[in-house]
């Protein structure tokens, strides 16, 4: 097997800069995939990632909602004296020409929260992007569309929206918390700020780390597609000491997966739904039973 560059990131939407923006970035070669990077880089330098001639990822998977609600796009196009969204460039290219308060007052206005057709489709835990309680999904889903909506589409493709050149980066939406559901870990207990709570949560991103280096050897699932991994000493650290750490190395595996399993993924368009491709999709594994 040929190496290939992928990585993962963990999207925060915090107003200032830097941010608790993390990546995570690993190769795949023949004994799997190797993560030997894990760093802040704020959520102003992401789209930079791709734009480097001296590293070419194969792809990237980012968590953060690509999209928002039909629902929601229907009542934002009328606002804007707009005819309905037909693509998910059109909705980009809105947002891009949209400050955060104009977006933002839509959205009070809006009053509803719906789901898109992928967060009640593939995950138990997804927020509409447009959840305004604890935590706030509504700048985050903003600026990681207006992320996207930077990328050079022939270089990236942002799935499913965009088709997938030779030589371009696949850009998926990933979320960690059903890929550890989909592997048989535990996705809740390792994230919390009170110091009280300190110690469980070290304790649990511990074993969270642990159990995905051990993977193909854990009893219960169908481990024998799944990638090995390998960590280097201080990217396993600041997995264990930060949980956007962990949550990035998570999504650098979730796409190294869907890099060489894809069959454990289920398809956009297989719920035979249209509205996805306006919408997004979560690229999560399917539940692996053993």
């Amino acid at each position: 097997m040929n190496e290939v560059l992928v990585a993962g990131i963990d999207f925060s939407g915090a107003k200032q800069v830097p941010n608790d923006t993390w990546i995570a970035s690993g190769s795949i070669g023949s004994l799997g995939l190797e993560v030997m990077d894990i760093r802040k880089i704020g959520s102003h330098l992401v789209a930079g990632v791709f734009c480097k001639p001296d590293i070419s990822y194969t792809a990237v998977g980012i968590d953060v909602p690509f999209s928002l609600p039909v629902e929601f796009l229907a009542f934002l196009a009328e606002k804007c004296n707009k005819t309905e969204y037909q693509s998910w460039q059109e909705v980009a290219e809105q947002l891009v020409f949209m400050s955060f308060e104009q977006f933002l007052e839509l959205v009070v206005e809006f009053k509803k929260e719906p789901k898109r057709v992928t967060d009640k489709a593939i995950s138990r835990a997804a927020q509409s992007p447009l959840h305004r309680g604890n935590p706030s999904m509504v700048q985050m889903t903003y600026q990681g569309i207006r992320m996207l909506a930077s990328l050079d589409p022939k270089t990236c493709a942002v799935l499913p929206f965009q088709d997938r050149l030779q030589n371009t980066c696949a850009i998926l939406e990933v979320y960690p918390r059903e890929t550890l559901t989909a592997l048989g870990l535990p996705d809740t207990g390792y994230k919390s700020k009170e110091k009280k709570d300190k110690d469980s949560v070290h304790a649990m991103r511990k074993s969270i780390v642990e159990n995905l280096v051990q993977i193909r050897e854990r009893k219960g699932i169908s481990h024998k597609d799944c990638p090995r991994l390998s960590i280097g000493a201080a990217a396993r650290n600041q997995a264990i000491e930060s949980d956007h750490a962990l949550d990035a190395l998570i999504a650098c595996y979730t796409t190294a997966m869907w890099h060489m399993a894809p069959h454990h993924f289920q398809e956009p368009l297989s719920l035979d739904q249209i509205e996805v491709l306006v919408e997004g999709w979560i690229y999560s594994p399917q539940v692996l039973n053993g």
